[in-house]
This record gives structure tokens, sequence and C-alpha cells, in this order.
């Protein structure tokens, strides 16, 4: 499951398909703000990825991303964003350990100057990580 926005969600949509993944890629126009996402259900075999621009749209999709057996819980966005989004998700009661989950930034690539490099990055993360548990 991808949420977001532009050419990173875009990105990300394509290589999977590339790679015969599934991939569920929702823009935020398909999507209320403030709500969870719906016809979702993440379980032990799910990636989830946040690629929003405009982080308060992440906290109702992390809670319930962080609240199932999603194997990888993944946003992109620097200090800042990260320090945000702990705060926002903390503010929603969510229990430090499950705010832990996040893997942010996401990808093997520290900083990705472009969308498909972001995607390339993130994926093989997920597959890894994918791989270590169940390969």
């Amino acid at each position: 499951m991808a949420f977001g926005e532009g050419p990173e969600l875009a990105a990300i949509g394509r290589l999977a398909a590339a790679m015969g993944l599934e991939c569920d890629a929702r823009d935020k126009t398909a999507l209320s703000l403030g709500s969870l996402a719906k016809d979702c259900r993440f379980d032990r075999w799910t990636a989830v990825v946040m690629l929003f621009h405009d982080h308060e749209w992440e906290a109702p999709l992390l809670e319930q991303a962080l609240s199932s057996e999603a194997f990888y819980v993944g946003a992109q966005g620097g200090e800042r964003a990260r320090i945000q989004r702990t705060l926002s998700l903390a503010s929603r009661n969510i229990e430090e350990n499950r705010i832990a989950r996040i893997r942010s930034p996401i990808g093997l690539i520290p900083t990705c100057r472009s969308p498909e490099t972001l995607a390339l990055s993130a994926l093989a993360e997920i597959v890894g990580d994918y791989e270590r548990l169940y390969g």
C-alpha cells in the first residue's frame, strides 16, 4: 500500500508493477483528510508507505497501519517531518513502541534526488525486509 501525492507515488506504482509486485497506490484525492483509508486491510504480508509532501494527511493512515500486522510501515520526510509526525501520533495516544515501527527516512539511499530513485530505494528496503522475514 502506498499513499501520497505527486511523482513519487506514481514512480513507486510503476516500479512495483514492473517488478510484478501488487501495489495499491492511492493518491490523496482518493482519501479524506483526517480519515482512515477505506477498503484497506493490512496483514502481515503488507508494506505501507507514506509519500506525502503535506504530512497532515499521514496521522490517521499511520495509526491504521501501526495498529495492523503490516511488516513494514514507512514515511518519507526529513528530520523536521519525523519530529512533527512523532508529536502528532503521540497526541493521538499512539504508544511510543508503535511509533518506533515507522521507518523514516524510507529506503536504502539516504537522500534521493528523483522520484524514481526514491521508489527504487524504498522498494529495495521493503523487498529486503520481506525476504528476511518470509524468504
